[in-house]
């Protein structure tokens, strides 16, 4: 696999070889959907679950597509009818792509129809392997989820809860999810950048990049499709279009390409061997893997201080644990528990750096020595500046 490394400032268009694919301007007469559990057509929506208790949904393509080498898929949704003073509207929508079949669906409630079942009064029901979820959060859940009106990226194919989340938007979106109105999608992926808009907003909402190939397995294939869910609190979760065209990829002036083969059989994409490149005097530009412990370098016989620019990335840096997987963006994990770090004083999973032997080494802040089961990477531009 080949990993391309994406620097843009907004998408100026799409090269599409969209040899499949579909369009759906409404649900009115489709047969080539599958409902699940409380699924239902209402007139010319496509509704995953009415606003009630309890209520799960799905609704898969039953054709599988192509999805491991890249796609553009877009879709309209609305959410109205929000529940109780309590509660408020829940739980939200995903956007999914899996490889168990067109009749694949899961936990009620906060699992969001995707990931595995918990609590009392959540009958326990596995979360659906192998696959990847971009999910649209209505509801707070304390202690795991920064807002109401969230995004993120999950994986669920080791059937843990909390489902493995690769990446998470800030805690408050530009627009509210629940406020009725009709709100608009767009994911596109290139292999290995998934990115999420939303409305009109030029800015993606998520970016992350994940090897699609190893959630759906060698064929490239997947079934796509969405789920959703209610507990305590409910609202009508309705797609009204959707269309989605395989073999796209994103086209920008501003977009530059770097290949780098990244590991076999990692969720993340987790290049091979990290990059050092000389980008004018004094300064470098870096592509540092998740899973090597101090695994790039640069020469500073003096000891310099450094600037470091332009840093982006996810990594999973303990994903060989079962239960927390602590996967984060550049600012680290500030919940996790910094014993055991390269750097205990040092936010987890951030970018750090030392000075040894004349040179500065980078590292993500993982635990000593368990390296090897990290994915992802971190980029970043690192200029020499002034005297230590």
């Amino acid at each position: 696999m080949k990993l391309f490394l994406l620097f843009f400032a907004s998408v100026a268009g799409l090269a599409q070889n969209a040899k499949d694919g579909f369009v759906l301007n409404d649900f009115s007469s489709s047969k080539d959907l599958q409902l699940v559990e409380d699924a239902k057509r209402k007139g010319n929506v496509l509704r995953l679950t009415a606003a009630k208790r309890n209520q799960t949904g799905a609704a898969w393509m039953i054709e599988q597509q192509a999805v491991s080498e890249g796609f553009d898929t877009s879709f309209r949704f609305q959410l109205t009818e929000p529940g109780d003073k309590l509660h408020g509207g829940a739980d939200g929508l995903a956007f999914v792509i899996q490889s168990l079949g067109p009749n694949a669906i899961a936990g009620r409630g906060e699992a969001g129809g995707f990931a595995l079942a918990r609590g009392s009064n959540n009958p326990q029901k596995r979360g659906i392997p192998r696959s990847l979820a971009v999910f649209f959060d209505t509801y707070r859940n304390e202690g795991e989820d920064p807002s109401d009106n969230f995004a993120a990226v999950f994986t669920n194919s080791d059937g843990y809860w909390l489902p493995r989340r690769l990446a998470v938007s800030s805690d408050q979106l530009p627009v509210q999810l629940k406020d009725g109105r009709v709100h608009d999608v767009r994911i596109v992926y290139q292999r290995p950048q998934l990115v999420v808009f939303l409305d009109q907003n030029p800015d993606p909402i998520l970016s992350v990049a994940v090897d699609i190939a190893s959630v759906v397995g060698a064929e490239g294939k997947g079934y796509v499709g969405f789920t959703a869910a209610t507990g305590g609190g409910f609202e009508n979760h309705d797609i009204l279009s959707w269309s989605f065209r395989p073999g796209a990829a994103l086209v920008s002036s501003s977009i530059q390409f770097m290949n780098q083969d990244c590991l076999p059989n990692r969720t993340l994409c987790t290049p091979v061997a990290a990059v050092v490149e000389p980008r004018g005097k004094e300064q470098y530009f870096v592509i540092l893997p998740a899973n090597l412990e101090w695994g790039a370098s640069i020469e500073n016989a003096e000891g310099r201080l450094l600037k470091i620019k332009n840093l982006k990335g996810t990594v999973c840096w303990n994903a060989g644990a079962q239960a927390n997987h602590a996967c984060n963006g550049e600012q680290g994990d500030r919940s996790s528990s910094r014993a055991g770090l390269l750097e205990e004083r040092e936010i987890a999973g951030t970018l750090i750096h030392q000075n040894r032997n004349g040179r500065t080494y980078f590292s993500v802040n993982a635990l000593k020595g368990k390296f090897e089961k990290n994915e992802g990477y971190f980029e970043f531009e690192v200029e020499l500046a002034g005297n230590r």
